[in-house]
């Protein structure tokens, strides 16, 4: 039986609901906001928005409470993360550290959900989306006043992303008031603008203007900041929302920009009457939720942007299948009851008959060792014979070796040492120099390894403990692989 899904798309200025089933879609509705009903991204006026969600629900006829969530990326923050291998319990401590140091507001205003994805070797790579506290506390507390839970969120850029089948692509979703761009850089989605028109009302002319030079200035950002990956000039120019059904503005958009425009296709199964391209949040929304890793480009593709805090709790199995468990169980033991009383005459023979095979067993092992201890000890004597007189030329060979890596990583590691750090110790064993020292912060700590790392005399470096002293200063602890 195919899938039943009820999407919610929520934005500033509309509400938008699609249910489906599989991948045909059944029944869709979308109700207008009022301005000041949402503004910034939080709801303002939660009880007549939750009104309004009841409202579509109502007129569909749709009985089901479990929905999945889309809401605008307005106001989200997102980051490709790039850290040093580390254990996975220090993981979540040191992203939200650079959290902080890479968004422009403090991570305790905002609920974090990542995702790891492909990383250079050596290196961790997590894709971050940060949503404000404030703006989803409203949202959820607007949807359970409708009546409904939530099961898995995310927002428009990501959904849309989804959509494509490609690793990179150039993506324009245009509603009335505003516009997303999207650029897809080798499955990461970044950098994503959602952008206001610089009036209420705009004549098509002026809003292709606009939209063409923010595309062009987006794409000339992507290009300055990974030359290796620069964005095709052959690379279409995916558009959805009001846009995909002017093929005229199309069309001036495509030579404006100097490069295909065509409509983003359509992931569902769409009947008559459906403004399809509208509705593409919510088609994308469907695809996390019945093919998440089905043909799509995004590597972030299993991201839920639920905050923690108002995921549902797992249903324990054990609560589920304590009374059938017990029924089974006694059934068996009945059961294992009479199986023995069957067997246990038969298990009486064999005992007999496995001490007998046990007794000659353990002779017959008994020479057998002693013929192996015998041989053995010849072996080694005749490799110890063979192998003495080379040993001592390798061995000499190997301990200059050792010693000449030994010394420069020595050397790199205590002269690339910033005034403001000092090392408590140094430990080396073999190829691998572990350090221990302190700092007055985090940050000359991950400054040091940086310069470490550019040395090239290290293949791997680790952080093993990094933790805040009674006197106010960063210990910590570093491996350092010189296996280059």
């Amino acid at each position: 039986m195919a899938q039943k899904v009820i999407t919610l798309y929520i934005d500033h200025a509309r509400i938008r609901l699609l249910e489906t089933s599989g991948k045909r879609i059944k029944k869709w509705a979308e109700v207008a906001l009022e301005p000041g009903m949402i503004k910034n991204g939080e709801v303002l006026k939660q009880e007549e928005v939750a009104a309004k969600i009841k409202q579509l629900f109502q007129a569909r006829k749709i009985d089901s409470k479990q929905i999945t969530l889309g809401i605008s990326g307005q106001y989200c923050l997102t980051r490709p993360i790039i850290l040093p291998q580390m254990p996975k319990e220090m993981l979540e401590e040191a992203i939200r550290r650079e959290a902080n140091r890479v968004l422009p507001v403090s991570s305790e205003q905002l609920y974090l959900q990542w995702q790891s994805i492909p990383a250079p070797e050596g290196k961790l790579q997590v894709f971050l989306v940060a949503i404000p506290r404030t703006a989803a506390d409203a949202l959820f507390n607007t949807v359970r006043l409708a009546g409904l839970k939530v099961d898995v969120m995310d927002m428009k850029p990501m959904l849309l992303a989804r959509i494509v089948n490609d690793t990179m692509a150039i993506i324009v979703d245009v509603q009335p008031k505003d516009y997303d761009i999207v650029i897809m850089g080798n499955g990461i989605p970044q950098p994503i603008r959602t952008v206001s028109f610089s009036k209420e009302t705009l004549p098509w002319p002026e809003k292709i203007t606009q939209i063409q030079d923010d595309v062009t200035r987006t794409i000339e950002f992507y290009n300055a900041n990974n030359p290796e990956t620069p964005i095709a000039t052959t690379l279409p120019v995916l558009v959805s929302g009001e846009l995909a059904g002017e093929a005229k503005q199309c069309q001036v958009l495509s030579e404006g920009l100097s490069r295909p425009v065509q409509p983003l296709s359509l992931p569902l199964e769409s009947p008559d009457g459906l403004d399809r391209h509208l509705y593409m949040a919510n088609m994308g929304l469907v695809l996390k939720k019945i093919a998440p890793l089905n043909g799509s480009g995004l590597l972030a593709n299993e991201l839920n942007l639920l905050p923690a805090v108002y995921q549902p709790e797992p249903i324990s199995l054990t609560r589920i299948l304590v009374i059938p468990g017990a029924v089974i169980a006694i059934g068996l033991l009945l059961l294992l009851a009479l199986m023995i009383q069957n067997t246990y005459s038969d298990i009486s023979e064999m005992r007999g008959q496995l001490n007998t095979s046990n007794n000659l067993l353990q002779q017959r092992m008994s020479q057998r060792q002693i013929y192996a201890d015998a041989i053995a000890e010849l072996q080694k004597e005749i490799a110890s014979a063979e192998t003495s007189g080379g040993n001592f030329a390798l061995a000499v060979s190997r301990l200059e070796t050792q010693s000449e890596a030994v010394n420069s990583n020595l050397l790199v590691t205590v002269n690339s040492l910033p005034d403001t750090v000092s090392l408590t110790s140094i430990n080396q064993n073999r190829k691998i120099l572990t350090i221990s020292g302190r700092a007055p912060s985090e940050t000359e700590v991950l400054s040091y390894l940086r310069v470490l790392e550019d040395s090239g005399r290290f293949s791997r470096i680790t952080i093993t403990n990094l933790r805040k002293t009674a006197e106010g200063e960063t210990a910590f602890n570093v491996i350092l692989d010189g296996g280059v």
